[in-house]
């Protein structure tokens, strides 16, 4: 049933693409991307081998346009610094060849996968970023939003009080924490958040609600306080002095009163996440878990690998994996990004994040890139969000949100 569904899901999205110059097609997909229940305990219906069902929406349409002989647009529209970027990329990839080869084959495409994503998205960019823009407008990327603030509240009562995702998987894991709901609706929430607090747009309640409802519900302590962090940061910087020191100040009795909130929270409850941060031993639990695999990996190093890594296809093995049964105890990626880069390319684990700060830079005006690169860099201490499936749809939103910028690729 599962494998149906996906199968479905990849001809709809497919099609959908292949017919993105029909005005219902391209809405169609936003809509649907906001909307559907892509989450953790669904993947079965919407991911395989970490391919993503949306992102048959971009290779339709760009098999549209390779069929009408444009292709030659796809690399002429290329600016310099993203062509550089690419072969940045693939220069390390030849350079790691003699450690990339001791890893699996699977391993080694799992790897590439960010890359081959950020290519795909820059790709369609260059041929329907325009077009885009000209169909999807704020109205409606506001009724997205409000029809994902209604699908998520729906879903997460029929979890909380009937345990829906209980018959969707078979995993320990949402049986032992806290209800989240998270689809690709929650990565792309904290990005129109920060374009609205830097262009200063004045949030209606209802457009606040729809993005701060569907957030809560996700428990996702990282991007929430990373969200709050950057609007403090840039409201602090325009403030006088006489603002900051009160800011300073009342800060304290800010997150007591949040904290006093939190106590009464249901321990089932997305918000009971939050909770445990108050907590000094859990904090320093959570610390050492995310380093432990990286440590780990350390046991069968040569010297020189310290400053090499081990190469495209290195994969971690994760201790608290040995419960989940139908899931691989050794992963491509930790959950911190700087970690898992250290793992693979050693010192030049800052080549891909530069690789990735090019494309973000060529979507965004520079008002808003220092703090989408900001957010980025603060996630990547407990997300390795380069290697999520969501990447290109995150750009995909990026894009089209500030489509009155310069187009660039």
């Amino acid at each position: 049933m599962a494998l149906f569904i996906y199968i479905l899901l990849l001809i709809t999205y497919f099609l959908l693409g292949y017919f993105i110059k029909q005005g219902y097609s391209l809405k169609a997909f936003v809509l649907l991307s906001f909307a559907l229940p892509f989450t953790n305990f669904t993947s079965d219906f919407h991911t395989k081998h970490q391919v993503s069902v949306y992102l048959l929406f971009f290779v339709g349409a760009l098999i549209r346009v390779i069929a009408k002989g444009n292709y030659s647009n796809f690399y002429k529209r290329l600016t310099t610094t993203t062509t550089y970027a690419f072969i940045g990329i693939s220069v390390v990839f030849l350079l790691y060849l003699p450690l990339t080869i001791n890893h699996g084959f699977i391993d080694i495409l799992k790897d590439l996968k960010p890359y081959l994503y950020l290519g795909l998205i820059v790709l369609f960019l260059n041929e329907y970023r325009n077009y885009v823009s000209e169909i999807i407008d704020e109205r409606f990327i506001l009724k997205c939003l409000q029809v994902n603030c209604i699908v998520a509240v729906l879903f997460y009562a029929s979890m909380y009080f009937y345990d829906i995702h209980l018959l969707l998987i078979d995993d320990p894991y949402f049986k032992n924490n806290a209800l989240r709901y998270t689809n690709l609706a929650s990565y792309c929430i904290p990005l129109l958040f920060i374009i609205n607090i830097i262009y200063a747009k004045k949030f209606k309640l209802e457009e606040g609600i729809y993005m701060l409802v569907p957030m809560l519900l996700t428990g996702n302590r990282t991007i929430i306080l990373v969200c709050v962090f950057i609007a403090f940061v840039y409201y602090f910087m325009k403030w006088n002095v006489r603002s900051k020191l009160y800011a300073l100040c009342i800060s304290p009795f800010v997150i007591g009163v949040l904290y006093l909130i939190l106590t009464l929270v249901n321990d089932n409850s997305s918000l009971s996440r939050f909770k445990k941060l108050f907590n000094y031993e859990y904090l320093s639990h959570a610390i050492n878990t995310r380093l432990e695999p990286l440590l780990l990996s350390f046991k069968d190093y040569q010297f020189y690998n310290y400053f090499t890594g081990k190469g495209f296809g290195h994969t971690f093995y994760i201790p608290w994996f040995e419960y989940r049964e139908h899931i691989n105890n050794y992963n491509i990626y930790l959950d911190n990004l700087y970690g898992t880069l250290y793992g693979k390319f050693g010192v030049l684990f800052v080549v891909p994040i530069l690789f990735f700060a090019v494309i973000l830079k060529n979507y965004s005006t520079d008002r808003v890139f220092k703090y989408l690169l900001l957010y980025f860099l603060l996630l990547g201490l407990t997300n390795s969000f380069i290697y999520q499936p969501y990447i290109a749809w995150f750009i995909f939103v990026l894009a089209i949100s500030l489509k009155n910028t310069p187009v660039k690729s």
